[in-house]
């Protein structure tokens, strides 16, 4: 733990811990990557002259290959990266996140400051990581990182054959001290399977399951099974707590909680003082009460083993709190439990009514949405209504990049001209007929984006019309190459709409959104 008084600044981190280097330093937020990064390389400089040419080469030969790598949005970064520096995050461009990641391999970096999702399929471990702070916004709430999210990261630390130990680092803000976590690897969350029921999920198994089959895939899932298990842990468990309970009531005598009990006259005691406060004296009823203790009170205390039955009381107590601990967890798991086959059956009554499926038989609906894997209601509609087939591949661009697009908080995009408004009604109908709504996702804002760029806009030219960064605008654009490719095979023998939609992905992918080619 890093604490110099007050809330320690990256340099101040940096500076304790500057034996103990290279770094991935975490922070949760883009934004926030970027102003530590500028911060420390202000009073930092880790690289010899040698070392300076070499990431200059590597940022000559990277710009050789990517026009216009570090852009309008980027250039403060050429520097920071001669000085040892770098910041690491998903709004960056996947040939910027390149560069960063080879100087760091490299050994060319002495501080990264990153996400959490350079620690997630990405082997760069380090001499020491530090977290700038234990609390993230999960996209609801502010909250305090998982035991699994911690050491997740934390793990980072440590290179084999260079460091004998890995070094983690917290940096606390002495005013907040209960806003960090502190880690046990013996608590570490366990993962929970997950089992969406999707549209695809129905058809893929009436197409290619025998009954037999798919009620084994609903009932032997992970999701199923660990929360079945749990459960049987927890009302075993409970059984036996309640044996034990039953048990230790062999310890009270025949005169439990009567006038002459010790363990009825302490309670009694504890009352009186209370009911004798100033503030609750004069209660209604209070008086009378205390008067009925007094009265219970001059009957003569049984003289006994009074102490069996105190110490058979809080084991008992104990018992009673884990008892409802675990019964609320059991409800709980009760009532988030998911019945896969009863999700199975409502979403194929409702492919029944949309016409996807006929029993067990596939209509042309089916068919079709049996080759997508994303929003396949909210397409396979567009397709068989004429959304897609009769528009000008900009139109199309428009309306595709939209699908499973959810908007950032402070995302804006200047407007197009196409009018995106028929999508949105189509989207609200299916929402009607009982679509849910995670699987009816689509959003207008991407629109404009993706049309200019179909249009020949220069990836510069897009950042100009939004606030997104380029790694969004990369991701938005590849997702929506992917689902053009989707929809290529599920149109099958459609010749026109698979040219159509093969067009449209060629003109797609080019340039900045062509670097990770597939």
């Amino acid at each position: 733990m890093v604490k110099t008084g007050g809330k320690p600044s990256a340099s101040e981190v940096v500076y304790s811990i500057q034996d103990n280097l290279p770094a991935l330093y975490f922070a949760f937020g883009r934004g926030k990557t970027e102003l530590l990064a500028e911060e420390l390389s202000r009073e930092w400089d880790f690289l010899l002259p040698g070392e300076k040419n070499k990431v200059e080469q590597a940022i000559r030969d990277a710009e050789a290959q990517n026009s216009g790598l570090f852009g309008n949005r980027r250039h403060n970064l050429r520097q920071i990266l001669i000085q040892g520096i770098a910041y690491h995050h998903a709004g960056m461009s996947p040939a910027l996140k390149d560069l960063v990641e080879r100087l760091y391999e490299s050994r060319l970096i002495y501080v990264l400051f990153c996400t959490e999702t350079f620690a997630v399929g990405v082997n760069f471990p380090a001499a020491s990581t530090v977290f700038d702070s234990c609390r993230k916004w999960d996209g609801r709430e502010f909250r305090g990182l998982l035991n699994r999210e911690f050491f997740q990261m934390a793990g980072r630390a440590g290179r084999r054959g260079f460091d004998p130990v890995g070094r983690v680092y917290v940096r606390i803000d002495d005013r907040f001290p209960e806003q960090t976590g502190f880690y046990s690897e013996d608590e570490v969350e366990p993962v929970r399977g997950r089992l969406t029921i999707s549209p695809n999920t129905v058809l893929s198994l009436l197409y290619w399951k025998t009954d037999e089959e798919i009620n084994r895939f609903l009932e032997q899932n992970l999701a199923a099974y660990q929360n079945n298990k749990e459960s049987r842990r927890i009302k075993t468990e409970l059984a036996a707590m309640e044996e034990k309970f039953t048990g230790l009531g062999g310890c009270f005598c025949e005169d439990i909680f009567q006038p002459s009990c010790f363990l009825l006259r302490t309670k009694l005691k504890k009352e009186l003082h209370t009911l004798s406060n100033r503030r609750r004296r004069g209660r209604p009823g209070a008086r009378d009460r205390r008067d009925e203790i007094r009265a219970i009170l001059k009957i003569t205390q049984k003289k006994c083993q009074h102490h069996l039955c105190v110490d058979a009381r809080k084991k008992q107590d104990i018992f009673t709190e884990k008892k409802t601990r675990l019964s609320r967890r059991l409800k709980m798991l009760d009532r988030h439990s998911r019945d896969f086959e009863l999700e199975f059956n409502n979403m194929w009554d409702l492919l029944e009514e949309l016409d996807y499926v006929g029993g067990r038989e596939l209509q042309p609906r089916g068919l079709f949405a049996l080759y997508l894997h994303v929003q396949e209601l909210l397409v396979t509609e567009l397709v068989f209504n004429g959304y897609i087939r009769d528009k000008t591949p900009q139109e199309v661009v428009a309306i595709l990049s939209g699908v499973d697009y959810i908007p950032g908080r402070d995302e804006q995009v200047e407007p197009g001209l196409i009018n995106l408004e028929p999508v949105d009604e189509l989207r609200k109908q299916l929402l009607k007929k009982g679509v849910p709504e995670n699987f009816c996702v689509w959003s207008h804002l991407p629109g404009s984006l993706s049309s200019a760029w179909y249009d020949g806009a220069s990836f510069e030219e897009l950042l100009a019309r939004c606030s997104l960064q380029e790694g969004d605008i990369f991701s938005m654009l590849r997702r929506t190459i992917d689902l053009l490719r989707q929809i290529e095979r599920a149109a099958g023998e459609d010749v026109e709409l698979r040219q159509q939609m093969e067009h449209i992905r060629f003109r797609l992918d080019r340039d900045e959104v062509a670097i990770m080619g597939v």
